[in-house]
């Protein structure tokens, strides 16, 4: 049984619909891709000082006296029993939920550098930490790299699209 012409027809828009649909969706996830890149260059100064507060913050609960903090109250309703748990396990309940928290913001620190190092041999790379980093003004860099608005625009595009193929590896083509 043959296909007829009115059939072919069909199955050749059916195919190139498919084709831009699947075009659209991998360009939306390069763009994607690209963007949230951005946002977690942007994230990594705060994410760096996370780290350092939270290193800080288990030292200093594991010194802490709970003995008589005011922060720590606990309460039964409807009982007159003292709380079941003692001091010693609320302590390491807090430095818990902060070591989950420091083991998170590492993990994405150490992403963030291993694209970072990826394109750290790159004659512009300095953008990228002018830009993120630092929220310096596009008239600031242009003075400090010796160099125009569109130089500065295509290489940091070109440099955030490195990075985000290091950080989402094929979803970002």
């Amino acid at each position: 049984m043959a296909l007829s012409e009115k059939d072919l027809q069909q199955i050749v828009k059916t195919i190139e619909s498919v084709g831009r649909k699947m075009m659209t969706a991998g360009k939306q996830s390069t763009k994607n891709a690209y963007q949230a890149t951005e946002r977690r260059l942007r994230a990594y100064p705060a994410l760096k000082a996370n780290i350092k507060r939270y290193e800080d913050d288990i030292k200093d609960i594991a010194h802490e006296d709970m003995g008589k903090s005011a922060d720590i109250v606990m309460f039964q309703s409807h009982s007159g029993k003292p709380p079941e748990r003692d001091l010693e396990e609320l302590r390491q309940e807090k430095i818990f939920l902060l070591t989950e928290r420091l083991h998170r913001d590492t993990k994405e620190v150490q992403e963030i550098e291993v694209a970072l190092d990826f394109i750290k041999d790159q004659e512009y790379f300095r953008i990228i930490p002018l830009v993120y980093f630092e929220g310096r003004s596009q008239k600031e860099i242009e003075k400090e790299l010796h160099c125009e608005r569109s130089t500065i625009w295509r290489n940091r595009k070109a440099l955030v699209g490195k990075m985000s193929i290091v950080l989402y590896g094929a979803d970002a083509i």
